[in-house]
């Protein structure tokens, strides 16, 4: 497969020397949603979807990474420094985000108040456990880290035509390819466990994993159809408490259809499984770099 996208990825090195690697995702419009045989009813809305551009992770966050930043033990059941970490909760995952912004000077974007004074940390997100739930609060910093929306993770797995502006259609049918087998880790050969990252095929954009493996939190707040949802590629969130959150991508235990770019999938922001995972996204202010 002879990609016809430049790819740009980007270090991200932290204190210890470790390091890990972003992919520019250009802004365009895209279709998001499907209408083919077997997707789902909250999947059939297909609308235009206007994304700005962003940086998105190589790879789900490792067991490595995570413990880089985060310290303390490993909560993933199949461990491994390559493999992505699981066993996290949205709000571990916020958490991450919020962690990897005061390292780089960033303002927080998670907050468990409404005057954003109190960032959410790693210590508040464990002490949070299913079937419990706080509100979050989210900053109106446009930049930083943060996961992704349910639009741009989608607009990235799909990678539609390297024209997005005139082709905006998608062209896999899963995140790089028609065969689930060259691009991710799924029921059928998986041999029942994560895998270390980027063993499969990328898509064009030059992103692993993004079928299958672990599914991916996005920041999103679950809705049940696509009415009403943003044209702009924002997070949707419009409920301070109890909603659930969005996930993506598919899994090592599932079977292919999960494994769909546009599959839909959602659970309490609480929960941990072995199977949940997830990817950050980046804003860089204009001509900067974390740690340069």
């Amino acid at each position: 497969m002879t990609s016809t996208i430049t790819i740009t990825r980007r270090p991200i090195t932290l204190p210890s020397g470790f390091s890990f690697h972003l992919v520019e995702v250009a802004g365009g419009s895209f279709m998001m949603g499907n209408d083919d045989e077997d997707a789902y009813g909250d999947e059939k809305i297909i609308h235009e979807v206007k994304v700005p551009g962003f940086w998105m992770a190589e790879h789900p966050t490792t067991q490595a990474l995570w413990l880089d930043l985060m310290g303390g033990e490993n909560p993933s059941y199949f461990q491994g420094a390559r493999r992505p970490v699981e066993r996290v909760s949205w709000y571990d995952a916020a958490a991450f985000c919020n962690a990897l912004n005061a390292l780089f000077g960033y303002q927080a974007k998670y907050f468990v108040d409404k005057k954003c004074s109190q960032a959410l940390d790693i210590e508040r997100a464990r002490s949070v456990e299913y079937p419990d739930s706080i509100a979050i609060y989210v900053a109106s910093s446009h930049f930083g880290f943060r996961l992704p929306s349910e639009a741009e993770w989608e607009y990235a797995a799909s990678a539609p035509l390297s024209d997005r502006a005139s082709a905006p259609l998608r062209q896999w049918r899963y995140a790089g390819s028609n065969t689930l087998d060259e691009v991710g880790w799924y029921d059928q050969n998986s041999h029942g466990q994560t895998q270390p990252v980027g063993l499969k095929m990328p898509n064009e954009l030059g992103l692993y994993d993004l079928s299958g493996n672990v599914w991916e939190w996005c920041e999103d707040q679950w809705h049940g159809s696509y009415e009403g949802a943003p044209l702009d590629g924002s997070p949707w969130v419009d409920q301070e408490s109890g909603a659930y959150r969005v996930l993506r991508g598919g899994s090592w235990f599932i079977n292919a259809r999960y494994c769909r770019p546009s599959y839909r999938f959602n659970h309490p922001p609480a929960y941990r499984l072995n199977a949940f995972g997830f990817r950050v996204v980046l804003f860089p202010p204009p001509g900067s770099w974390p740690g340069i």
